[in-house]
C-alpha cells in the first residue's frame, strides 16, 4: 500500500478506535481490496482508497446505532468534517479533498432510497459494492449477524434478498467475484 494511504489510516485509526468495534476489521479489509480493484478494473486508487478508509471516521464522535437513519446522515456530516481536517494534514490536493468530501458526505444515501447516485459515479459504486461485500467476508459475517441477532441461516437471507443486489447492482466484475466467493464460503459453513 502506498505510503500516503499509511499515513491517513494513522490518524483515522484514532477515530475509529473510539467507533463502532469492528470498523478497525472492516477498514482493514476494505484496504486490501479496495487495492486488488483498484489494479484489476483501472480505478483512481487516489480517490477510492481515501474514501475507503475515512468514510466512517464520523462514528468516532456519536452513537453508534446501525441502520439508523438520522445517525446516518449524522456520521456521514461529521465524518466529511473530519476527513477534510486529515486531508489536509497529509498535503493532499485540494480539488480531491473536495471530492472525496463529497462521496463521504452521501456514501449511506442509499437509506435514504437514493441508489442513482451508486450507479452514476465508479468511484463511489465501487465504494457501494465494497462497502456491501464486508457483511459476507469472515470477520463481517459473524459481525452484522450479532447486530442483526440474526442466525447463519437468517445472515445468508438477509444478504440474498437485500434491496442493494436490485438497486445498486454491482459496477465492476472485480467486487460482483469477490462477493459471490464470500458468499459461497458463508455457505458451505451451514452445510
Amino acid at each position: 500500500m502506498k505510503e500516503i494511504y499509511n499515513k491517513i489510516w494513522e490518524l483515522a485509526r484514532p477515530y475509529y478506535e473510539k467507533g463502532r468495534p469492528m470498523d478497525i476489521d472492516h477498514i482493514n479489509w476494505m484496504m486490501g481490496d479496495a487495492i486488488l480493484v483498484c489494479e484489476k478494473e483501472g480505478i483512481d486508487d487516489s480517490l477510492l482508497l481515501p474514501l475507503v478508509i475515512l468514510h466512517d471516521v464520523g462514528y468516532g464522535v456519536g452513537e453508534h446505532v446501525y441502520f439508523d437513519r438520522n445517525l446516518k446522515g449524522k456520521h456521514m456530516e461529521e465524518g466529511a468534517k473530519i476527513m477534510r481536517t486529515l486531508l489536509e494534514k497529509v498535503g493532499y490536493s485540494k480539488a480531491k479533498i473536495k471530492r472525496i468530501q463529497d462521496y463521504i458526505s452521501v456514501h449511506d444515501n442509499w437509506i435514504y432510497g437514493e441508489h442513482e447516485i451508486y450507479r452514476d459515479d465508479l468511484i463511489l459504486g465501487t465504494f457501494n459494492d465494497l462497502d456491501y461485500t464486508w457483511m459476507a467476508t469472515p470477520k463481517g459475517f459473524p459481525a452484522l449477524m450479532k447486530i442483526l441477532d440474526y442466525n447463519k441461516e437468517e445472515m445468508i437471507e438477509f444478504l440474498d434478498t437485500n434491496e442493494k443486489l436490485e438497486n445498486r447492482p454491482f459496477v465492476t466484475k472485480t467486487v460482483k467475484g469477490f462477493y459471490e466467493s464470500y458468499m459461497k464460503d458463508r455457505r458451505a459453513e451451514i452445510d
